[in-house]
């Protein structure tokens, strides 16, 4: 069994330190020391004991949502999306015996450490890109489900929603309503993640439709003046009519800035949502919006996790889960 004073030996500093940086408390300890330390007791196969060794006794019945940090001075919880998936996600694993641990992570490196730390029975993942996947495959040995992963491993376990085909509805419906001059509000388009399958699929019925999508036209997260830039797309002899936004979060943030700006919604804008959260019903006018079944998708997570718990050996299953239009009140027909 590795202990504090293994560690301590080889990176040439107290077991006291190490109990430190083991313990997160590592005010005291430098960033730089405190990633060797990491590092030594990992390669070791180091477990905590004390507390976390008394939560490890019965790890078989916890199971880890990683998520990673990417801003430490931000929420992931903040996301509706995503605090409503993972509390769906929670009430049915917890039908089935077992816990739900939320961790976030910084790195990587971070993930494989913390699994083997509390012995978790599996693990699900928020968003994976294929060098982080193919680590985790390679290092840990436990069942390991991704959700909403665009990955050319075939190998891998993934619930996900027809993100393509979100797009293609959106950009339909905006057509049959006679709107042409669109534009586009989300997040950074990452290659191959959710965000790009959704675009792709909007602009290329627009396309087809001989419809074009300006580089102007596109709007990310980053935009200072969110209002300002609304109220430059809606005026001038060509205006832009309507925005499709790639989350429903995005949505209330183009509601707001039209407000603030006089831009009214839908007379002078239309605005198409994605997700089909519950405040998309409560907004004035009512968000028209893709939906995904949130439930039923934390709902076929938690099977399969528990399939590949009971079987070790099942095969790696792709689900794609259907996405509807929801109509409601935000989109104008000219």
């Amino acid at each position: 069994m590795v202990t504090l004073k293994d560690i301590a030996e080889k990176a040439g500093v107290s077991s006291m330190t190490v109990s430190r940086v083991m313990n997160g408390k590592t005010g005291a300890v430098s960033q730089k020391t405190s990633e060797r330390i990491k590092k030594i007791a990992q390669e070791l196969g180091y477990v905590p004991n004390s507390s976390a060794r008394a939560l490890a006794s019965r790890s078989s019945r916890l199971i880890a949502a990683l998520l990673q940090e990417y801003d430490e001075d931000s929420n992931p919880l903040e996301d509706s999306y995503m605090s409503c998936f993972l509390g769906e996600l929670a009430l049915q694993i917890k039908k089935e015996g077992y816990d739900l641990m939320l961790h976030y992570v910084k790195d990587y490196s971070e993930i494989t450490y913390s699994l083997k730390s509390w012995n978790v029975a599996g693990a699900v993942f928020i968003g994976m890109f294929d060098e982080s996947i193919r680590k985790l495959q390679e290092d840990n040995h436990i069942p390991l489900i991704f959700t909403d992963s665009y990955s050319s491993i075939r190998s891998i376990t993934n619930v996900g929603i027809d993100d393509y085909r979100g797009g293609e509805l959106a950009a339909k419906y905006f057509l049959e309503n006679g709107h042409k001059n669109l534009a586009f509000y989300g997040p950074e388009v990452l290659d191959n993640g959710v965000v790009m399958h959704r675009l792709r699929g909007f602009v290329t019925v627009l396309r087809e439709a001989g419809v074009s999508l300006p580089p102007e036209n596109f709007m990310d997260l980053d935009v200072k003046d969110l209002g300002g830039t609304l109220k430059k797309l809606c005026s001038g002899e060509n205006p832009v009519t309507g925005i499709f936004t790639t989350a429903d979060n995005c949505a209330y943030q183009i509601y707001s800035a039209a407000y603030r700006m006089g831009i009214r919604i839908p007379g002078d804008l239309s605005v198409i949502g994605f997700d089909d959260l519950n405040m998309s019903r409560l907004v004035t006018p009512g968000l028209t919006t893709v939906r995904q079944d949130i439930k039923k998708k934390a709902a076929v997570t938690c099977d399969l996790l528990m399939k590949n718990i009971k079987d070790p050996g099942a095969p790696a299953e792709n689900i794609v889960l259907n996405v509807e239009l929801v109509e409601r009140e935000s989109v104008r027909k000219r």
